[in-house]
């Protein structure tokens, strides 16, 4: 990935997202994958850390906002601003909700047809067999903007790339909530980690929400 760039940051969250925009205050989710969720902003550090193991998974409907999340990035070069990454924000929405009121939501500005974001967790995954998340979605479409982005594994020695995670299954296969399963494979202490990432040549957002380790 030669042209990418990545950060990192800590906050609070919680679940998997739409491939369109969710409008202001009336609730209404439009097809176009321009525009942003309202409500709290939240792609900024918080003091929670998430460098130490719990043993259960913490905020995993980010009814706390990003707490006990961390927040990852793995971007491109802004084909528009050279030597700059595109832009993206993580934040929660309590516009629509798979679990209690509150999802999380992730948005990438496509323009280089390239990028993922994400949140991660500090989990022991001793006796996990599945990592679930749900994924939302206003209506059915064939257009392939946004996939759904996963990991359940072993702390790396280095951040989290692209290549890490498990991006099979895109986000607008399915209109309303959709759960989505990942085998866990790892034993003991480990990572967790949800988002999505951008095929298409726009800005989209994706909503991600109750996510489960069982």
């Amino acid at each position: 990935m030669d042209r990418r760039t990545f950060l990192a940051t800590t906050g609070s969250l919680a679940t998997l997202a739409v491939t369109g925009c969710l409008d202001g205050d009336d609730g209404s989710t439009t097809e176009t994958g321009t525009g942003s969720p309202p409500d709290t902003p939240t792609d900024t550090p918080t003091d929670t850390p998430t460098d130490s193991p719990t043993k259960t998974l913490q905020n995993a409907s980010f009814e706390s906002e990003l707490a006990g999340w961390t927040v990852g990035k793995d971007l491109p070069e802004d084909p528009n601003n050279a030597g700059q990454p595109v832009d993206s924000d993580v934040r929660t929405t309590n516009e629509v909700a798979a679990d209690g009121e509150t999802a999380l939501a992730l948005e990438i500005d496509g323009s280089a047809d390239d990028g993922t974001v994400w949140v991660q967790q500090n989990v022991d995954l001793s006796a996990v067999d599945t990592l679930s998340v749900a994924g939302y979605r206003d209506q059915e479409s064939f257009n392939e903007i946004l996939k759904v982005a996963a990991y359940a594994g072993p702390v790396p020695e280095q951040d989290l790339t692209e290549a890490d995670f498990d991006t099979a299954e895109h986000l607008a296969d399915h209109e309303g909530w959709k759960p989505y399963e990942y085998p866990v494979e790892h034993d003991g202490e480990g990572l967790i980690a949800v988002g999505v990432s951008i095929v298409w040549e726009t800005t989209a957002v994706g909503v991600l929400d109750d996510v489960r380790l069982e």
